[in-house]
């Protein structure tokens, strides 16, 4: 897909270390020049490219190197959930929010699993959607005010749990460390960052979590651990 991206203005060219570089992956033109004209006037967002598909979107990461995509669930050459792993490949530190102009049950879970960052339903408001590119190129996650009746039913079968139960009592010293933090919302960089320890391991850990607190996804620890 051809689309004419802005040009980077002299004083952008020279602080491209602030600005926010954004890659649209959505294979419906009108859509994506939407986002294209919506973002046009933030100083510290460019969109440096826009792809139609897969293929053009792995390519484009690795030569653009965006701080946070803007994801497509549905490609014509692929599922953008299956692609999310795929640019993190490239770059972990990526951030990738997911869009839908469809229901997005099923998807969600799924998309946290991988890595993505948030979750943008296509109706979202134009402050949403900044509010998301910008959290998501600092690892902070997002989700549009329209996703909350989603979420709610997407964690329907899985009950709230006390947070003193048993099953944080099962938790080790250290991941007891690393639930406290992903209870607060940090991502895995972060996480590693404060306790000196490598992203694998706080990713290691955050497994062993899942599966003692029987969640399927650090959203649903945030939800149901997180206090008021």
């Amino acid at each position: 897909m051809r689309i004419m991206k802005r040009t980077l203005t002299r004083e952008e060219e020279g602080t491209m270390d602030s600005v926010i570089k954004v890659l649209v992956v959505d294979d419906h033109k009108l859509f994506a020049l939407g986002v294209l004209a919506l973002l046009s006037s933030e100083p510290d967002i460019v969109v440096t490219d826009v792809a139609s598909n897969a293929e053009e979107c792995l390519r484009m990461a690795e030569i653009v190197s965006p701080h946070t995509v803007l994801l497509d669930i549905n490609l014509p050459d692929s599922c953008g959930v299956d692609m999310i792993s795929k640019i993190k490949q490239i770059d972990p530190d990526i951030g990738i929010v997911m869009l839908t102009g469809l229901s997005p049950l099923g998807h969600i879970d799924a998309s946290l699993a991988q890595g993505a960052s948030g979750f943008l339903l296509k109706d979202c408001t134009k402050e949403e959607m900044i509010t998301a590119i910008r959290k998501a190129a600092k690892g902070e996650g997002y989700f549009s005010q329209s996703m909350a009746p989603y979420l709610k039913e997407e964690l329907v079968r899985t009950p709230q749990q006390d947070p003193h139960d048993d099953k944080v009592a099962s938790l080790t010293l250290r991941e007891l460390e690393v639930f406290n933090l992903v209870v607060t919302g940090l991502r895995s960089k972060e996480i590693a960052e404060k306790l000196e320890i490598t992203k694998r391991t706080v990713d290691f850990h955050i497994g062993n979590i899942l599966l003692k607190l029987e969640a399927k996804s650090r959203l649903e620890i945030v939800l149901n651990y997180k206090k008021d």
